[in-house]
């Protein structure tokens, strides 16, 4: 199975890794090295491209995006675009695979690009405003996510820095957002899952909470929080990735720096159980869900962990700065 790994240039990481899962372990396939600090990679099924956002400071190039084809394992650059925010940390894209959104942490902004035929200038750059209780991380907006509501034209943009989920409805014709509403939360909301239909779940990651929420229409209701810690666990944590099983049953939270990934089990009401804590290097700050059961994992102070699906490490792959792990969807199937 190919997969891809965002690794941070500026913790000694070669930037955009290529590597291949086999029955022996994790073997690093290339490398692209010219994105600053790679947050997050994305996969076009349709255009068989690779996106990665990039930390670039220059002036006059604030935030990037940048369009890569494979071949061989190697990565060549196609187009990269502007994103004019300072540390861009997530992409998504519309069903039909026409238009790229990027989310700039930084400086708490949306952006939108079209991605047909190729990488363009984006087209709509939405600022949010307000601010948290906390007084560093909490001090502006800071948005971590940005990911549409299966099914449907709503968006759902995470600010950490405002504390809130922000609704918007995007044009599938133009791409661009029209805001729509706001939920209110608290702990730095992170990123979202997307249990059953009606089912949304929040990874907060400063207080290291997970939150269940019902959505109605444009309207989210919270219904249960949770931590992801064990009990008693003193750790100095942040919560960080999110993820739902194929069949919707078991959720998974990372833990970074108590160094696991948090499993909860899904009722038919959409509230959660705690389950139990798989061991996952010590800082993971990204992982993905195989076809086996089992996680990569992106632990961003050593490197590549694969687990099994009862959390025992079975391949390592030695990289610091890794951040983010891709796997493009036509090659889950191809196991190693």
């Amino acid at each position: 199975m190919d997969f891809y790994v965002g690794a941070l240039t500026g913790e000694g990481g070669e930037g955009i890794l290529s590597c291949r899962l086999t029955k022996d372990g994790i073997v690093r396939v290339g490398a692209y090295g010219g994105t600053v600090d790679p947050n997050y990679l994305i996969w076009s099924s349709q255009n068989q491209r690779l996106y990665a956002t990039g930390g670039d400071t220059e002036e006059g190039f604030h935030g990037s995006v940048s369009e890569f084809k494979v071949e061989n394992g190697q990565l060549r650059l196609v187009s990269r675009q502007k994103t004019d925010g300072d540390e861009p940390c997530f992409l998504s894209m519309d069903r039909d695979e026409k238009y790229l959104y990027c989310a700039n942490y930084g400086t708490g902004s949306l952006c939108v690009l079209p991605i047909r035929p190729s990488l363009g200038a984006y087209v709509q750059l939405v600022r949010h405003t307000g601010k948290g209780p906390h007084p560093q991380r909490q001090e502006g907006p800071h948005t971590h996510q940005i990911t549409f509501v299966p099914g449907t034209e709503l968006m759902l943009a995470v600010d950490l820095g405002t504390d809130e989920i922000w609704l918007y409805r995007a044009d599938p014709a133009g791409g661009k957002l029209e805001f729509r509403a706001k939920c209110r939360l608290h702990g730095g909301p992170r990123h979202v899952a997307y249990g059953k239909t009606g089912f949304v779940y929040v990874a907060h990651e400063l207080s290291s909470e997970v939150t269940a929420l019902r959505m109605e229409g444009e309207t989210l209701t919270p219904l249960q929080t949770l931590s992801t810690l064990p009990q008693g666990a003193d750790a100095q944590n942040t919560a960080s990735a999110i993820r739902i099983s194929g069949d919707g049953r078991r959720l998974y939270v990372s833990n970074r720096g108590h160094g696991s990934i948090a499993a909860f089990a899904i009722a038919e009401d959409g509230t959660l159980r705690a389950l139990t804590h798989y061991p996952a290097g010590s800082y993971p700050r990204d992982f993905q869900l195989l076809p086996d059961g089992g996680f990569l994992v992106a632990d961003q102070w050593a490197g590549v962990r694969r687990l099994n699906s009862e959390g025992q490490e079975t391949a390592f792959l030695p990289h610091r700065g890794a951040v983010c792990v891709c796997i493009p969807e036509e090659t889950k199937d191809r196991r190693g």
